[in-house]
């Protein structure tokens, strides 16, 4: 027997671009749950929930690379990717009826079956379930509830305001209007809060390859971050530094390794041929030889950002010579389809106890705790092989923040872009930095996709576009 589920473009809850697509699940797929399944036992409930972090797996893509070239992190040095030129010239399209929204990516697949769609299809099945025990139950819910706050958090700040959607009743999601980005946020931290109680400190799973409560702690606190609740996200770090459970790793070449002791969340690669590579980071990055150039290369401005003597230009940027033009790229993950240099196995990174370190430190800043600030950001530079600094003021603790998140975080996960955002500075880098960058500034948020605006009327587009 199958099962049929039919989800509609309009609603955000498609794989596909078309409306009324009819998708065949067979039964027990992982990664697919029909609302009326009921988990047989905690293999099959495992099996359905591990759905979420698929999407994860190739999204990595987009926030890594798209984030970069529409920050100034990252060059694009192929002039016939028309994708790729759009987000770099921060000129992104809404799309039409024949051609396809460059941000369809971004919006549609978080509300897909294997995202936001999944988290709800599976709390509502663990909510009605009455064969898993309550302990297990709860870890799977806690996190259902954390991927559902983790998806949320890169719409709204890609997209400002969307639809939040909390079930899988199609009749009601198809005509959702936009919620403002205050109140998702509102939910997003009840959810995270609800997920910490109910996932455990120990990992669900081998290494760190299911969110724990730690996890949770780490999305929290950077949620209170960018809503400037400076006492709640320096509480939540303290929760993550004083578990005993992580540590920075002294040796930068093996910051992004399997089971790295500095990692609070990253995710393995399953595949059969490649298993030793970080799912989806390293590859686009570097080179698949050394003689041809990188598809992208780092910026002007992030290598300048770096000071005489910091180890992280030595260790996490690589070099490509193509004829006399050396082109500089990232390379904080090592290995690609054709080079293991030390035989490792990497994960891809999501949450990393640096970030954690560098939210303490501008949460304590903004507190008037200068001191205590810079201790957190030497611990990030005597790491990196730089001595300790000192400050007087806001402005200054917060220069020095965003430099050493500049130059700590670049090229991951978006972080560049998002932090010019959330500083009200993106207009004044951004417009300095690149001469096409729009003047009111509209490009800082991106286009709904026209088949979404289609069909949700409801939905408003994006000033600018």
């Amino acid at each position: 027997m199958r099962k049929y589920v039919i989800f509609c473009a309009g609603m955000g809850m498609t794989l596909l671009s078309s409306c009324n697509k009819l998708l065949t699940v067979p039964d027990n797929v992982a990664g697919q749950i029909v609302t009326t399944q009921v988990f047989s036992d905690s293999l099959n409930a495992t099996g359905g929930v591990l759905g979420m972090y698929s999407s994860t797996l190739w999204d990595n893509w987009y926030p890594d690379i798209y984030g970069g070239l529409g920050a100034d992190e990252l060059l694009c040095n192929s002039l016939t990717n028309t994708t790729n030129l759009a987000y770099y010239r921060d000129s992104l399209y809404a799309g039409a009826p024949t051609i396809a929204s460059t941000s369809t990516s971004f919006y549609d697949n978080y509300y897909n079956s294997t995202a936001i769609y999944l988290a709800n299809a599976a709390l509502e099945a663990l909510a009605t379930d009455s064969l898993l025990s309550t302990s297990y139950r709860n870890q799977l819910e806690g996190e259902c509830t954390f991927m559902r706050a983790f998806y949320y958090f890169y719409l709204v700040n890609r997209f400002g305001n969307v639809p939040y959607v909390t079930s899988t009743n199609y009749m009601v999601n198809q005509r959702l209007p936009a919620t403002p980005a205050s109140a998702i946020y509102n939910s997003m931290e009840q959810d995270l809060l609800a997920a910490r109680q109910q996932m455990r400190p120990a990992y669900p799973s081998a290494g760190k390859l299911r969110p724990n409560r730690y996890t949770a702690d780490a999305l929290l606190a950077r949620v209170y971050l960018y809503n400037q609740q400076w006492s709640n996200a320096e509480t939540r770090c303290d929760s993550i530094l004083n578990s005993g459970m992580y540590a920075l790793v002294a040796n930068l070449d093996n910051v992004f390794l399997d089971q790295s002791q500095e990692a609070i969340w990253q995710i393995g690669n399953n595949s059969t041929y490649y298993p030793k590579i970080a799912p989806a980071s390293g590859t686009p990055f570097t080179p698949i030889f050394s003689f041809l150039a990188p598809t992208y290369s780092l910026s002007p401005f992030v290598l300048q950002a770096f000071e005489p003597g910091d180890l992280r230009q030595a260790h996490w940027t690589g070099t490509s010579k193509v004829g006399a033009t050396t082109y500089p790229y990232p390379y904080k993950y090592k290995n690609s389809l054709f080079s293991n240099p030390h035989n490792t196995t990497e994960d891809l990174m999501v949450f990393r106890l640096a970030e954690i370190y560098l939210i303490r430190a501008e949460a304590r800043a903004q507190q008037g705790n200068y001191t205590g600030a810079m201790q957190d950001i030497d611990v990030i530079r005597n790491r990196a092989g730089l001595g300790d600094t000192t400050v007087s003021n806001l402005q200054q603790a917060m220069g020095v923040i965003l430099h050493e998140r500049q130059t700590e975080l670049f090229t991951e996960w978006g972080h560049r872009w998002f932090d010019l955002k959330r500083t009200d500075s993106i207009n004044a880098v951004l417009g300095r930095e690149k001469p096409w960058w729009p003047a009111d500034g509209h490009a800082a948020l991106y286009p709904i996709p026209y088949n979404d605006l289609l069909y949700n009327p409801t939905l408003v587009q994006n000033p600018g576009y």
